[in-house]
C-alpha cells in the first residue's frame, strides 16, 4: 500500500477555514487545546506539525472528521463520527 506524505500547509489551511467558520480566534482554540497562539498560528501556516492527542482535541473542538483534516474528504459532523466510532467498538 502506497501512503501520501501529509502535506503539513494544506492541512493548516483546512484547519484556518473550520477554525473562521467556527467563529474561534486562534487564541480562544490554542485555549482550547491548552497551547500557545503562536503554536496554533505556525501549525495553520504549515510550518509546525500538531502533536496526536492535540489533533484530536482539536477535531472535537473544530467539530470536523480528522479524514476531512488530513484528506481533504467531506466533512462530517461530530455526531456522524460518534456513530462511527461506537459501530468500530462493537
Amino acid at each position: 500500500m502506497h501512503y501520501k506524505k501529509l502535506d503539513q500547509a494544506l492541512l493548516g489551511k483546512r484547519i484556518r477555514e473550520c477554525r473562521k467558520r467556527k467563529h474561534l480566534t486562534q487564541a480562544q482554540l490554542a485555549e482550547m487545546l491548552n497551547i500557545s497562539p503562536k503554536f496554533i498560528c505556525e501549525i495553520e501556516r504549515g510550518s509546525k506539525g500538531i502533536a496526536l492527542k492535540n489533533f484530536v482535541l482539536l477535531v472535537q473542538a473544530l467539530e470536523v472528521s480528522a479524514d476531512y483534516l488530513l484528506l481533504g474528504h467531506h466533512e462530517h459532523t461530530k455526531n456522524n463520527d460518534s456513530s462511527t466510532r461506537s459501530s468500530l467498538d462493537t
